[in-house]
């Protein structure tokens, strides 16, 4: 277990939570108490569900969206959302003390590599919403940045730093010689390019892309784009943002695990075909007081595609997960996919909707 706490520790800065609405990318360290959600006011008698979240991402929407429109309701559930500060939003999925976690891809590669059994039962993004940008037209190239800083967060291993060593190696440069990689806090990116301490920055969100760029940034690489990411990581496709379990719970609740996979579902078959400004609206009761991000964020999700609305992966972007993964130093095997995935429940749930 010590081995596990450690190796969920270095991933505080994981793929999987930086996603926040405008927000800074890392939990503040100082908080141990978690805050608490659920976008509900009536209860009932409805079987209460705890989801565990680093930071509150737009990108984890079905989940959220499940919630407030009254989706996990119908199942007989009630969802809590609970975002953990100075800690690990996968610890209480793995203890079960919650059900639910929502994280990146590569915390599942690293939980199970470390002999603690979880499976990825949803993926909520088909696409790579990260963008590599440069301080200002001096740095608008991957060539441009060698011998310079590029700030990826607060973790050596950490996915935005996967995503520059990936962007840095695809240019010829060898990102462990030719650049610098201090360890920076999102919130702290435009001050420490005002004063020329880092030349580029990884942004994780759209809106935190926004403030980069409306202040003179570059953008030097945009994971969205198909054929610029597949020249990089060797897919177009890269499910991202997830929604994790525990495998005990698969084994001793999967009538629970699948009345949450159908309501998810449900909100994602609701989503393609809402409009950013009602997607934005019925997230806004678990975003208080971020109506301009979230519709920012929903509509380059919508112009960028970035959302899956099926929830399954592809064989194409876990691979790439998994070399992204190595390459942060989060894992050293090659992990099957049946080993990181379950899509079972989202089977089931198909058949049940498209009838």
């Amino acid at each position: 277990m010590k081995k596990l706490l450690a190796l969920l520790l270095t991933l505080t800065l994981s793929l999987g939570l930086l996603a926040g609405c405008g927000g800074p990318s890392e939990p503040a360290p100082e908080e141990e108490p978690t805050s608490t959600q659920s976008g509900t006011e009536d209860k009932g008698d409805l079987q209460k569900i705890i989801f565990t979240e680093q930071i509150r991402g737009y990108h984890w929407a079905p989940a959220y969206l499940a919630q407030t429109l009254g989706y996990f309701a119908e199942e007989g559930l009630d969802a809590e959302f609970q975002t953990i500060k100075g800690g690990d939003a996968t610890t209480a999925v793995l203890s079960g003390d919650a059900q639910f976690c929502l994280k990146g891809i590569e915390t599942a590669l690293m939980v199970n590599e470390a002999g603690q059994g979880c499976k990825v039962i949803l993926s909520a993004t088909q696409k790579y919403p990260y963008q590599l940008i440069g301080a200002n037209e001096s740095y608008s190239t991957l060539d441009s940045l060698k011998g310079k800083a590029i700030a990826g967060g607060l973790s050596a291993n950490s996915g935005p730093t996967s995503f520059i060593k990936a962007c840095v190696n695809s240019a010829g440069l060898n990102a462990d010689t030719d650049v610098s990689l201090p360890n920076v806090a999102s919130s702290g990116y435009l001050a420490a390019m005002d004063q020329d301490e880092i030349q580029a920055a990884v942004s994780t969100n759209p809106w935190s892309a926004k403030q980069l760029l409306d202040a003179g940034g570059v953008v030097i690489v945009d994971g969205t784009d198909d054929a610029e990411i597949e020249s990089i990581i060797g897919s177009s496709s890269y499910e991202l943002f997830t929604v994790i379990t525990s495998d005990a719970l698969i084994q001793s609740d999967p009538e629970l695990v699948q009345k949450a996979v159908n309501a998810m579902a449900k909100a994602m078959q609701w989503m393609e075909t809402a409009s950013p400004e009602d997607i934005a609206q019925k997230l806004l009761p678990l975003f208080e007081g971020a109506e301009e991000e979230l519709l920012y964020d929903a509509q380059y999700d919508q112009e960028r595609k970035v959302a899956s609305f099926t929830g399954y992966h592809t064989k194409s972007g876990f691979e790439a997960a998994v070399s992204l993964t190595k390459l942060a130093g989060g894992i050293t095997g090659d992990p099957t996919e049946e080993q990181i995935y379950d899509e079972s429940f989202l089977d089931k749930a198909w058949e049940t909707l498209e009838k």
